[in-house]
Order: C-alpha cells, then sequence, then structure tokens
C-alpha cells in the first residue's frame, strides 16, 4: 500500500525526502519519554509535553526565545518538551533541537514529518530522545521500520494517529506509545470527541498521549477519564507559557 497524499501534506512530505543529513556526534545521553510520562503520574501530576512552535498552517504564529521557553517548561515541571523542526510549513529548524535539548534534562521529541531514515539519525544526532510518527502519511511497512530503526538509538517514537484505522496500524507496527491528534491535518478542525472514542480503544498497557487544542485543566481531567496519560499541548503554552502551572 502506498500513501496517497494530496495539498499541504503532500507538499510537506516532498520537503522532508529532501532534507539533509545533520553531521554531529550526539554528546549526552538518551532520556525515556516513557520512563518520565510513568514517574509523574506517579506522584498524582499530569505529564505535559510542552511543545515549542514558531507557526503552522492552521495559522499559529508565536516567537519565542527558545531557550527561555525550554528552561520556563523544565522549570514548572513538563514531562518533555516536543520541538517542530519541520522549516517549510512550521518555521522550525534543527537548531532549536538542538539548542532545547542542550538545554534541559527532561526528555526532548523531536516533531517533524519523519519519513526517512535519514531524519532519525538527525534527530539522534542532535539530541532528541523521541520522534514522532504520523500514521497519515506512511505505510505500514514504513512505519513498522522507522520504529525499529528509532529503536536501534533507543528513541522510542510516539506515534501519532487520527481514528481507529490508524490505530490498528499503530498496534500491529507494535507502537508503544501512541498520540491521539484532535486536529485533522487536512482541515485543521479539532475534534475531541473523536479523540475520546479513540483513546478508550486504546489497550492500556501502551501510553496514550492526547494532542492538540488543550486548553484547560478541565479539558485534561475530561481526556484522563478516557484514558489518556499524558498531554501535549502547543499553542496555549507558546502564548501563555506560564498557563503550564496550572495544567499540571
Amino acid at each position: 500500500m502506498v500513501r496517497f497524499l494530496t495539498g499541504w501534506l503532500k507538499d510537506v512530505v516532498n520537503n522532508a525526502y529532501s532534507r539533509p543529513y545533520v553531521h554531529k556526534i550526539r554528546d549526552k545521553p538518551v532520556f525515556s519519554l516513557i520512563d518520565a510520562i510513568r514517574k509523574v503520574k506517579e506522584e498524582n501530576k499530569n505529564p505535559i509535553i510542552a511543545e515549542y512552535k514558531r507557526a503552522s498552517p492552521s495559522g499559529f504564529s508565536a516567537d519565542r526565545d527558545p531557550i527561555e521557553y525550554a528552561k520556563e517548561m523544565e522549570r514548572s515541571g513538563a514531562v518533555g518538551i516536543s520541538v517542530l523542526t519541520e522549516d517549510k510549513f512550521f518555521s522550525g529548524s534543527y537548531d532549536y533541537l538542538f539548542i532545547i535539548s542542550h538545554t534541559v534534562k527532561i526528555p526532548v521529541l523531536m516533531k517533524d514529518f519523519v519519513v526517512t531514515e535519514r531524519q532519525i539519525d538527525n534527530a539522534y544526532n542532535l539530541g532528541a530522545d523521541s520522534i514522532l510518527l504520523i500514521v497519515r502519511i506512511l505505510t505500514e511497512r514504513e512505519l513498522e521500520s522507522l520504529i525499529l530503526y528509532a529503536r536501534s538509538y533507543r528513541l522510542e517514537p510516539l506515534v501519532e494517529i487520527f481514528d481507529e484505522n490508524e490505530l490498528e496500524m499503530a498496534l500491529n507496527a507494535g507502537a508503544k506509545i501512541i498520540g491521539v491528534n484532535s486536529r485533522d491535518l487536512l482541515t485543521f478542525a479539532i475534534d475531541q470527541e473523536r479523540v475520546k472514542r479513540v483513546l478508550r480503544k486504546i489497550p492500556s498497557n501502551v501510553i496514550r498521549v492526547a494532542e492538540s487544542g488543550i486548553t484547560s485543566k478541565e479539558q485534561i481531567e475530561e481526556l484522563k477519564k478516557y484514558g489518556a496519560d499524558a498531554f501535549l499541548i502547543g499553542s496555549s503554552l507558546m502564548k501563555e507559557p506560564s498557563k503550564i502551572k496550572e495544567l499540571i
């Protein structure tokens, strides 16, 4: 099966294939995102993966110093930091990943449209502790292969899904941590009810992450009822970093 992509998704994937290899030697240990999430849960706190992103095709735009943001998120109790490195549509950069991964001592996720082993090489070399793999843009064979390749570096990927069909693909590929994105990558519409429906179908031995559209403690408490273990939050924290304290 070959993934048929259209519109901006086709463009972003084509751009991903052309990303160059980054020649760096990793100089830091790998921090487990799964272990960090479990530890925070044991402390009866909400595991928040705070995202650093400067723009998105949905219209979001923000400009914050990556070092200051990362330090504030770590200081406030974030379980990890997600860094957008996609450069065409999200104004991301590998530089942000390197800077942030060498600023904090918590797991750092490289959030990108990963379709090649070279991108995983870059994630490891630049100091990432996990990568995002988006089921919507991958075939089953590609997903399984990229998961295994990431694990060869001891990077456990966060596998992002949209619906039940993609959940089946993620489970068949052996995903250990699955994120359900409330945002439709084609229309950018947010649907938290779909997230709740899909979350409750993920086996309990898999770490479940609710992604996108989360702005309040009430939303987090509601998503926890449906099995969410952790929460990836970007826009609201980039707009108001201090908000993380009330969400945790």
